[in-house]
Formats: C-alpha cells, structure tokens, sequence
C-alpha cells in the first residue's frame, strides 16, 4: 500500500471543497494547528476515507475528513483508538457540512464547526 502524506490529504481537501463557505478560514485554521511547534500530524485511511489528526499538548483534532460515510466512521474509531484516553480528540466541519457533524456527533466526539 502506498504511503498518503498529511500535505496530499490537505491538498486535496482544500481543492474539493474550493468553492464552500469557510473553506479559507478552515484551512488557516489547520494550518495554526500544523504548525504549532509540538504538533505532529498524521494521516488516516480506511477505504475511501481519509483524515488528518493533528496532536499537540494533550489535545488532538481530526480534520479534513472526506470519503464515503461508512469509512469516515471507521477513520473516527481508528483516530480515537490510536490516541487512546489520554487525549482530547476533536472534530473540525466546515460551515454546512452536516454529513461529517453528524459522523462526530454519532461518535460522540466534541465536534467543532467553524462559524462564517
């Protein structure tokens, strides 16, 4: 299986949502996170899905989440199981996207949607 760097699902997350509302604070905001200086990133796949979960200072956040549902769900499960109880994981939505609020709100995950 070939390797997916966190940059190619950023990327890629970026372009396909272009043209929805929030795009551009979202990904300023992934940015900040990527760039703190005690994050590390890492990517997620299952199936169709990917993601990226992003840990710094006891706090994680799971972003650009995309591919088919039933494997976006099996990513929440991945990402929750790989940080184990010791750390805060949280979802990060655009503005209107129901579809990956509703994935973090089934998986009882504190989701944050950006507000534009």
């Amino acid at each position: 299986m070939m390797a997916v760097s966190v940059e190619s699902i950023v990327a890629a997350y970026a372009e396909s949502r272009a043209e929805q509302r929030g795009i551009d604070a979202y990904m300023w905001l992934v940015s900040v996170l990527r760039t703190h200086s005690a994050a590390t990133s890492t990517t997620l796949l299952h199936g169709s899905s990917s993601a990226v979960v992003t840990v710094a200072d006891g706090a994680a956040v799971l972003h650009c989440l995309a591919g088919d549902p039933v494997d976006s769900a099996a990513v929440i499960e991945q990402a929750r199981k790989s940080l184990g109880t010791t750390v805060l994981l949280r979802g990060l939505a655009l503005p209107g996207d129901r579809q990956t609020k509703n994935l973090f709100e089934e998986a009882k995950l504190p989701a944050q949607v950006l507000l534009h």
